[in-house]
């Protein structure tokens, strides 16, 4: 026992001795040939701190979650905000090149003696202004289902209000418009103000419920899983298209509203004129586009076949005789009696 400490105590002065020479003979110069040995023995302290690089986990990457704290936004939501306004920017230039294009093509057909337009002009279009006074019916778009949809689904439901306007607008026997039911500050407002210049439609934009809007007598509000089949549209009648577009999740949603409520409700004879191998289910604007045609004095069927599309296989059905308007002759009715049915958009 003594010998080995003996062994010992004499090898610690050779150790220092090498480690002095080692000092000694290495130049402290940068460019200093002697280089660590790769497998030398790390010391203490390095095996200390590559443990605990080990063991430690990095943090997660928080670059997604809004910093609550200071109330800033994520990584993820600067971006979709920038791709946002970046899409604006395009759209004013997408346009700009649209009329551009337009012009040119005007231009040239004005040199080759062809058409100019088909339609009336814009400034026509502009001048023409709904006679509230004078109408037959209304169409009000019931909009109060924020809640009920995805983003994606609320712009889609927007753009068939524009087409419903485009509509409208360009019918030699437009109707009163109504949008009702929008939130303030919601998801439809916020892509209604998308298209510039909305509020100037010729359309009654409205955050109350249709219920205040209208008496509930005047109401048939429009649901594909209604009894009622719509054989005419009578006069005096405000009729109610559901702005839901939810891919028929929400199926039977609007129908269950109209009986909350205790108002009539009603389906487009799709059935009684038509053989139809899929579903039934329509466009906010395809519904009014086939009640603008009615309103016009055309026929059910031949509506139905001009506004349903071709990928949906329809075929004529063979009806009884009808009668003016496209219509089987209906019971005495009037304004606060109607006798009304349509479809709605799902």
């Amino acid at each position: 026992m003594e010998e080995s400490l003996t062994n010992t105590v004499r090898d610690e002065p050779v150790i220092r001795q090498d480690t002095t020479t080692m000092e000694t003979d290495c130049p402290k110069d940068e460019q200093c040939p002697i280089v660590p040995e790769p497998d030398k023995i790390p010391t203490v302290p390095e095996v200390a701190q590559n443990q605990s690089t080990l063991e430690v986990p990095p943090e997660a990457d928080r670059s997604d979650e809004p910093d609550k704290a200071n109330g800033t936004l994520s990584k993820r939501q600067r971006k979709k905000l920038l791709k946002l306004e970046n899409w604006e920017q395009r759209k004013k230039e997408k346009r700009l090149k649209e009329k551009e294009k337009m012009k040119a093509k005007r231009l040239e057909a004005i040199q080759q003696g062809l058409p100019v337009r088909t339609g009336p002009s814009r400034k026509e279009l502009k001048r023409r202004k709904v006679s509230y006074a004078e109408a037959t019916i209304e169409v009000a778009v019931d909009l109060s289902f924020d809640q009920l949809m995805i983003d994606k689904d609320v712009a889609k439901c927007v753009k068939q209000l524009l087409r419903m306007y485009t509509l409208n607008r360009r019918s030699a026997r437009p109707v009163p418009l109504h949008f009702v039911g929008i939130e303030p500050g919601g998801a439809v407002e916020r892509h209604l103000a998308r298209n510039d210049g909305y509020r100037h439609w010729d359309v009654r934009f409205s955050s109350e419920h249709f219920m205040q809007l209208f008496k509930p007598s005047r109401i048939v509000y429009l649901t594909s899983e209604s009894e009622h089949v719509l054989e005419r549209l009578e006069e005096g009648c405000v009729y109610v298209i559901g702005g839901l577009v939810d891919h028929n999740q929400h199926k039977g949603h609007c129908y269950q509203l109209a009986q909350q409520h205790g108002i009539r409700h009603a389906r487009l004879p799709l059935a009684e004129h038509l053989v139809i191998k899929t579903r039934t289910i329509l466009t906010i604007n395809q519904v009014f586009e086939i009640l603008l045609n009615v309103h016009m004095g055309k026929e059910w069927q031949q509506t139905l076949l001009d506004v349903l599309p071709a990928r949906k296989g329809v075929t004529p059905k063979t009806v009884p005789v009808a009668t003016e308007h496209g219509a089987k002759a209906p019971e005495s009715g009037n304004a606060e009696d109607c006798q009304a049915t349509a479809e709605q958009s799902g």
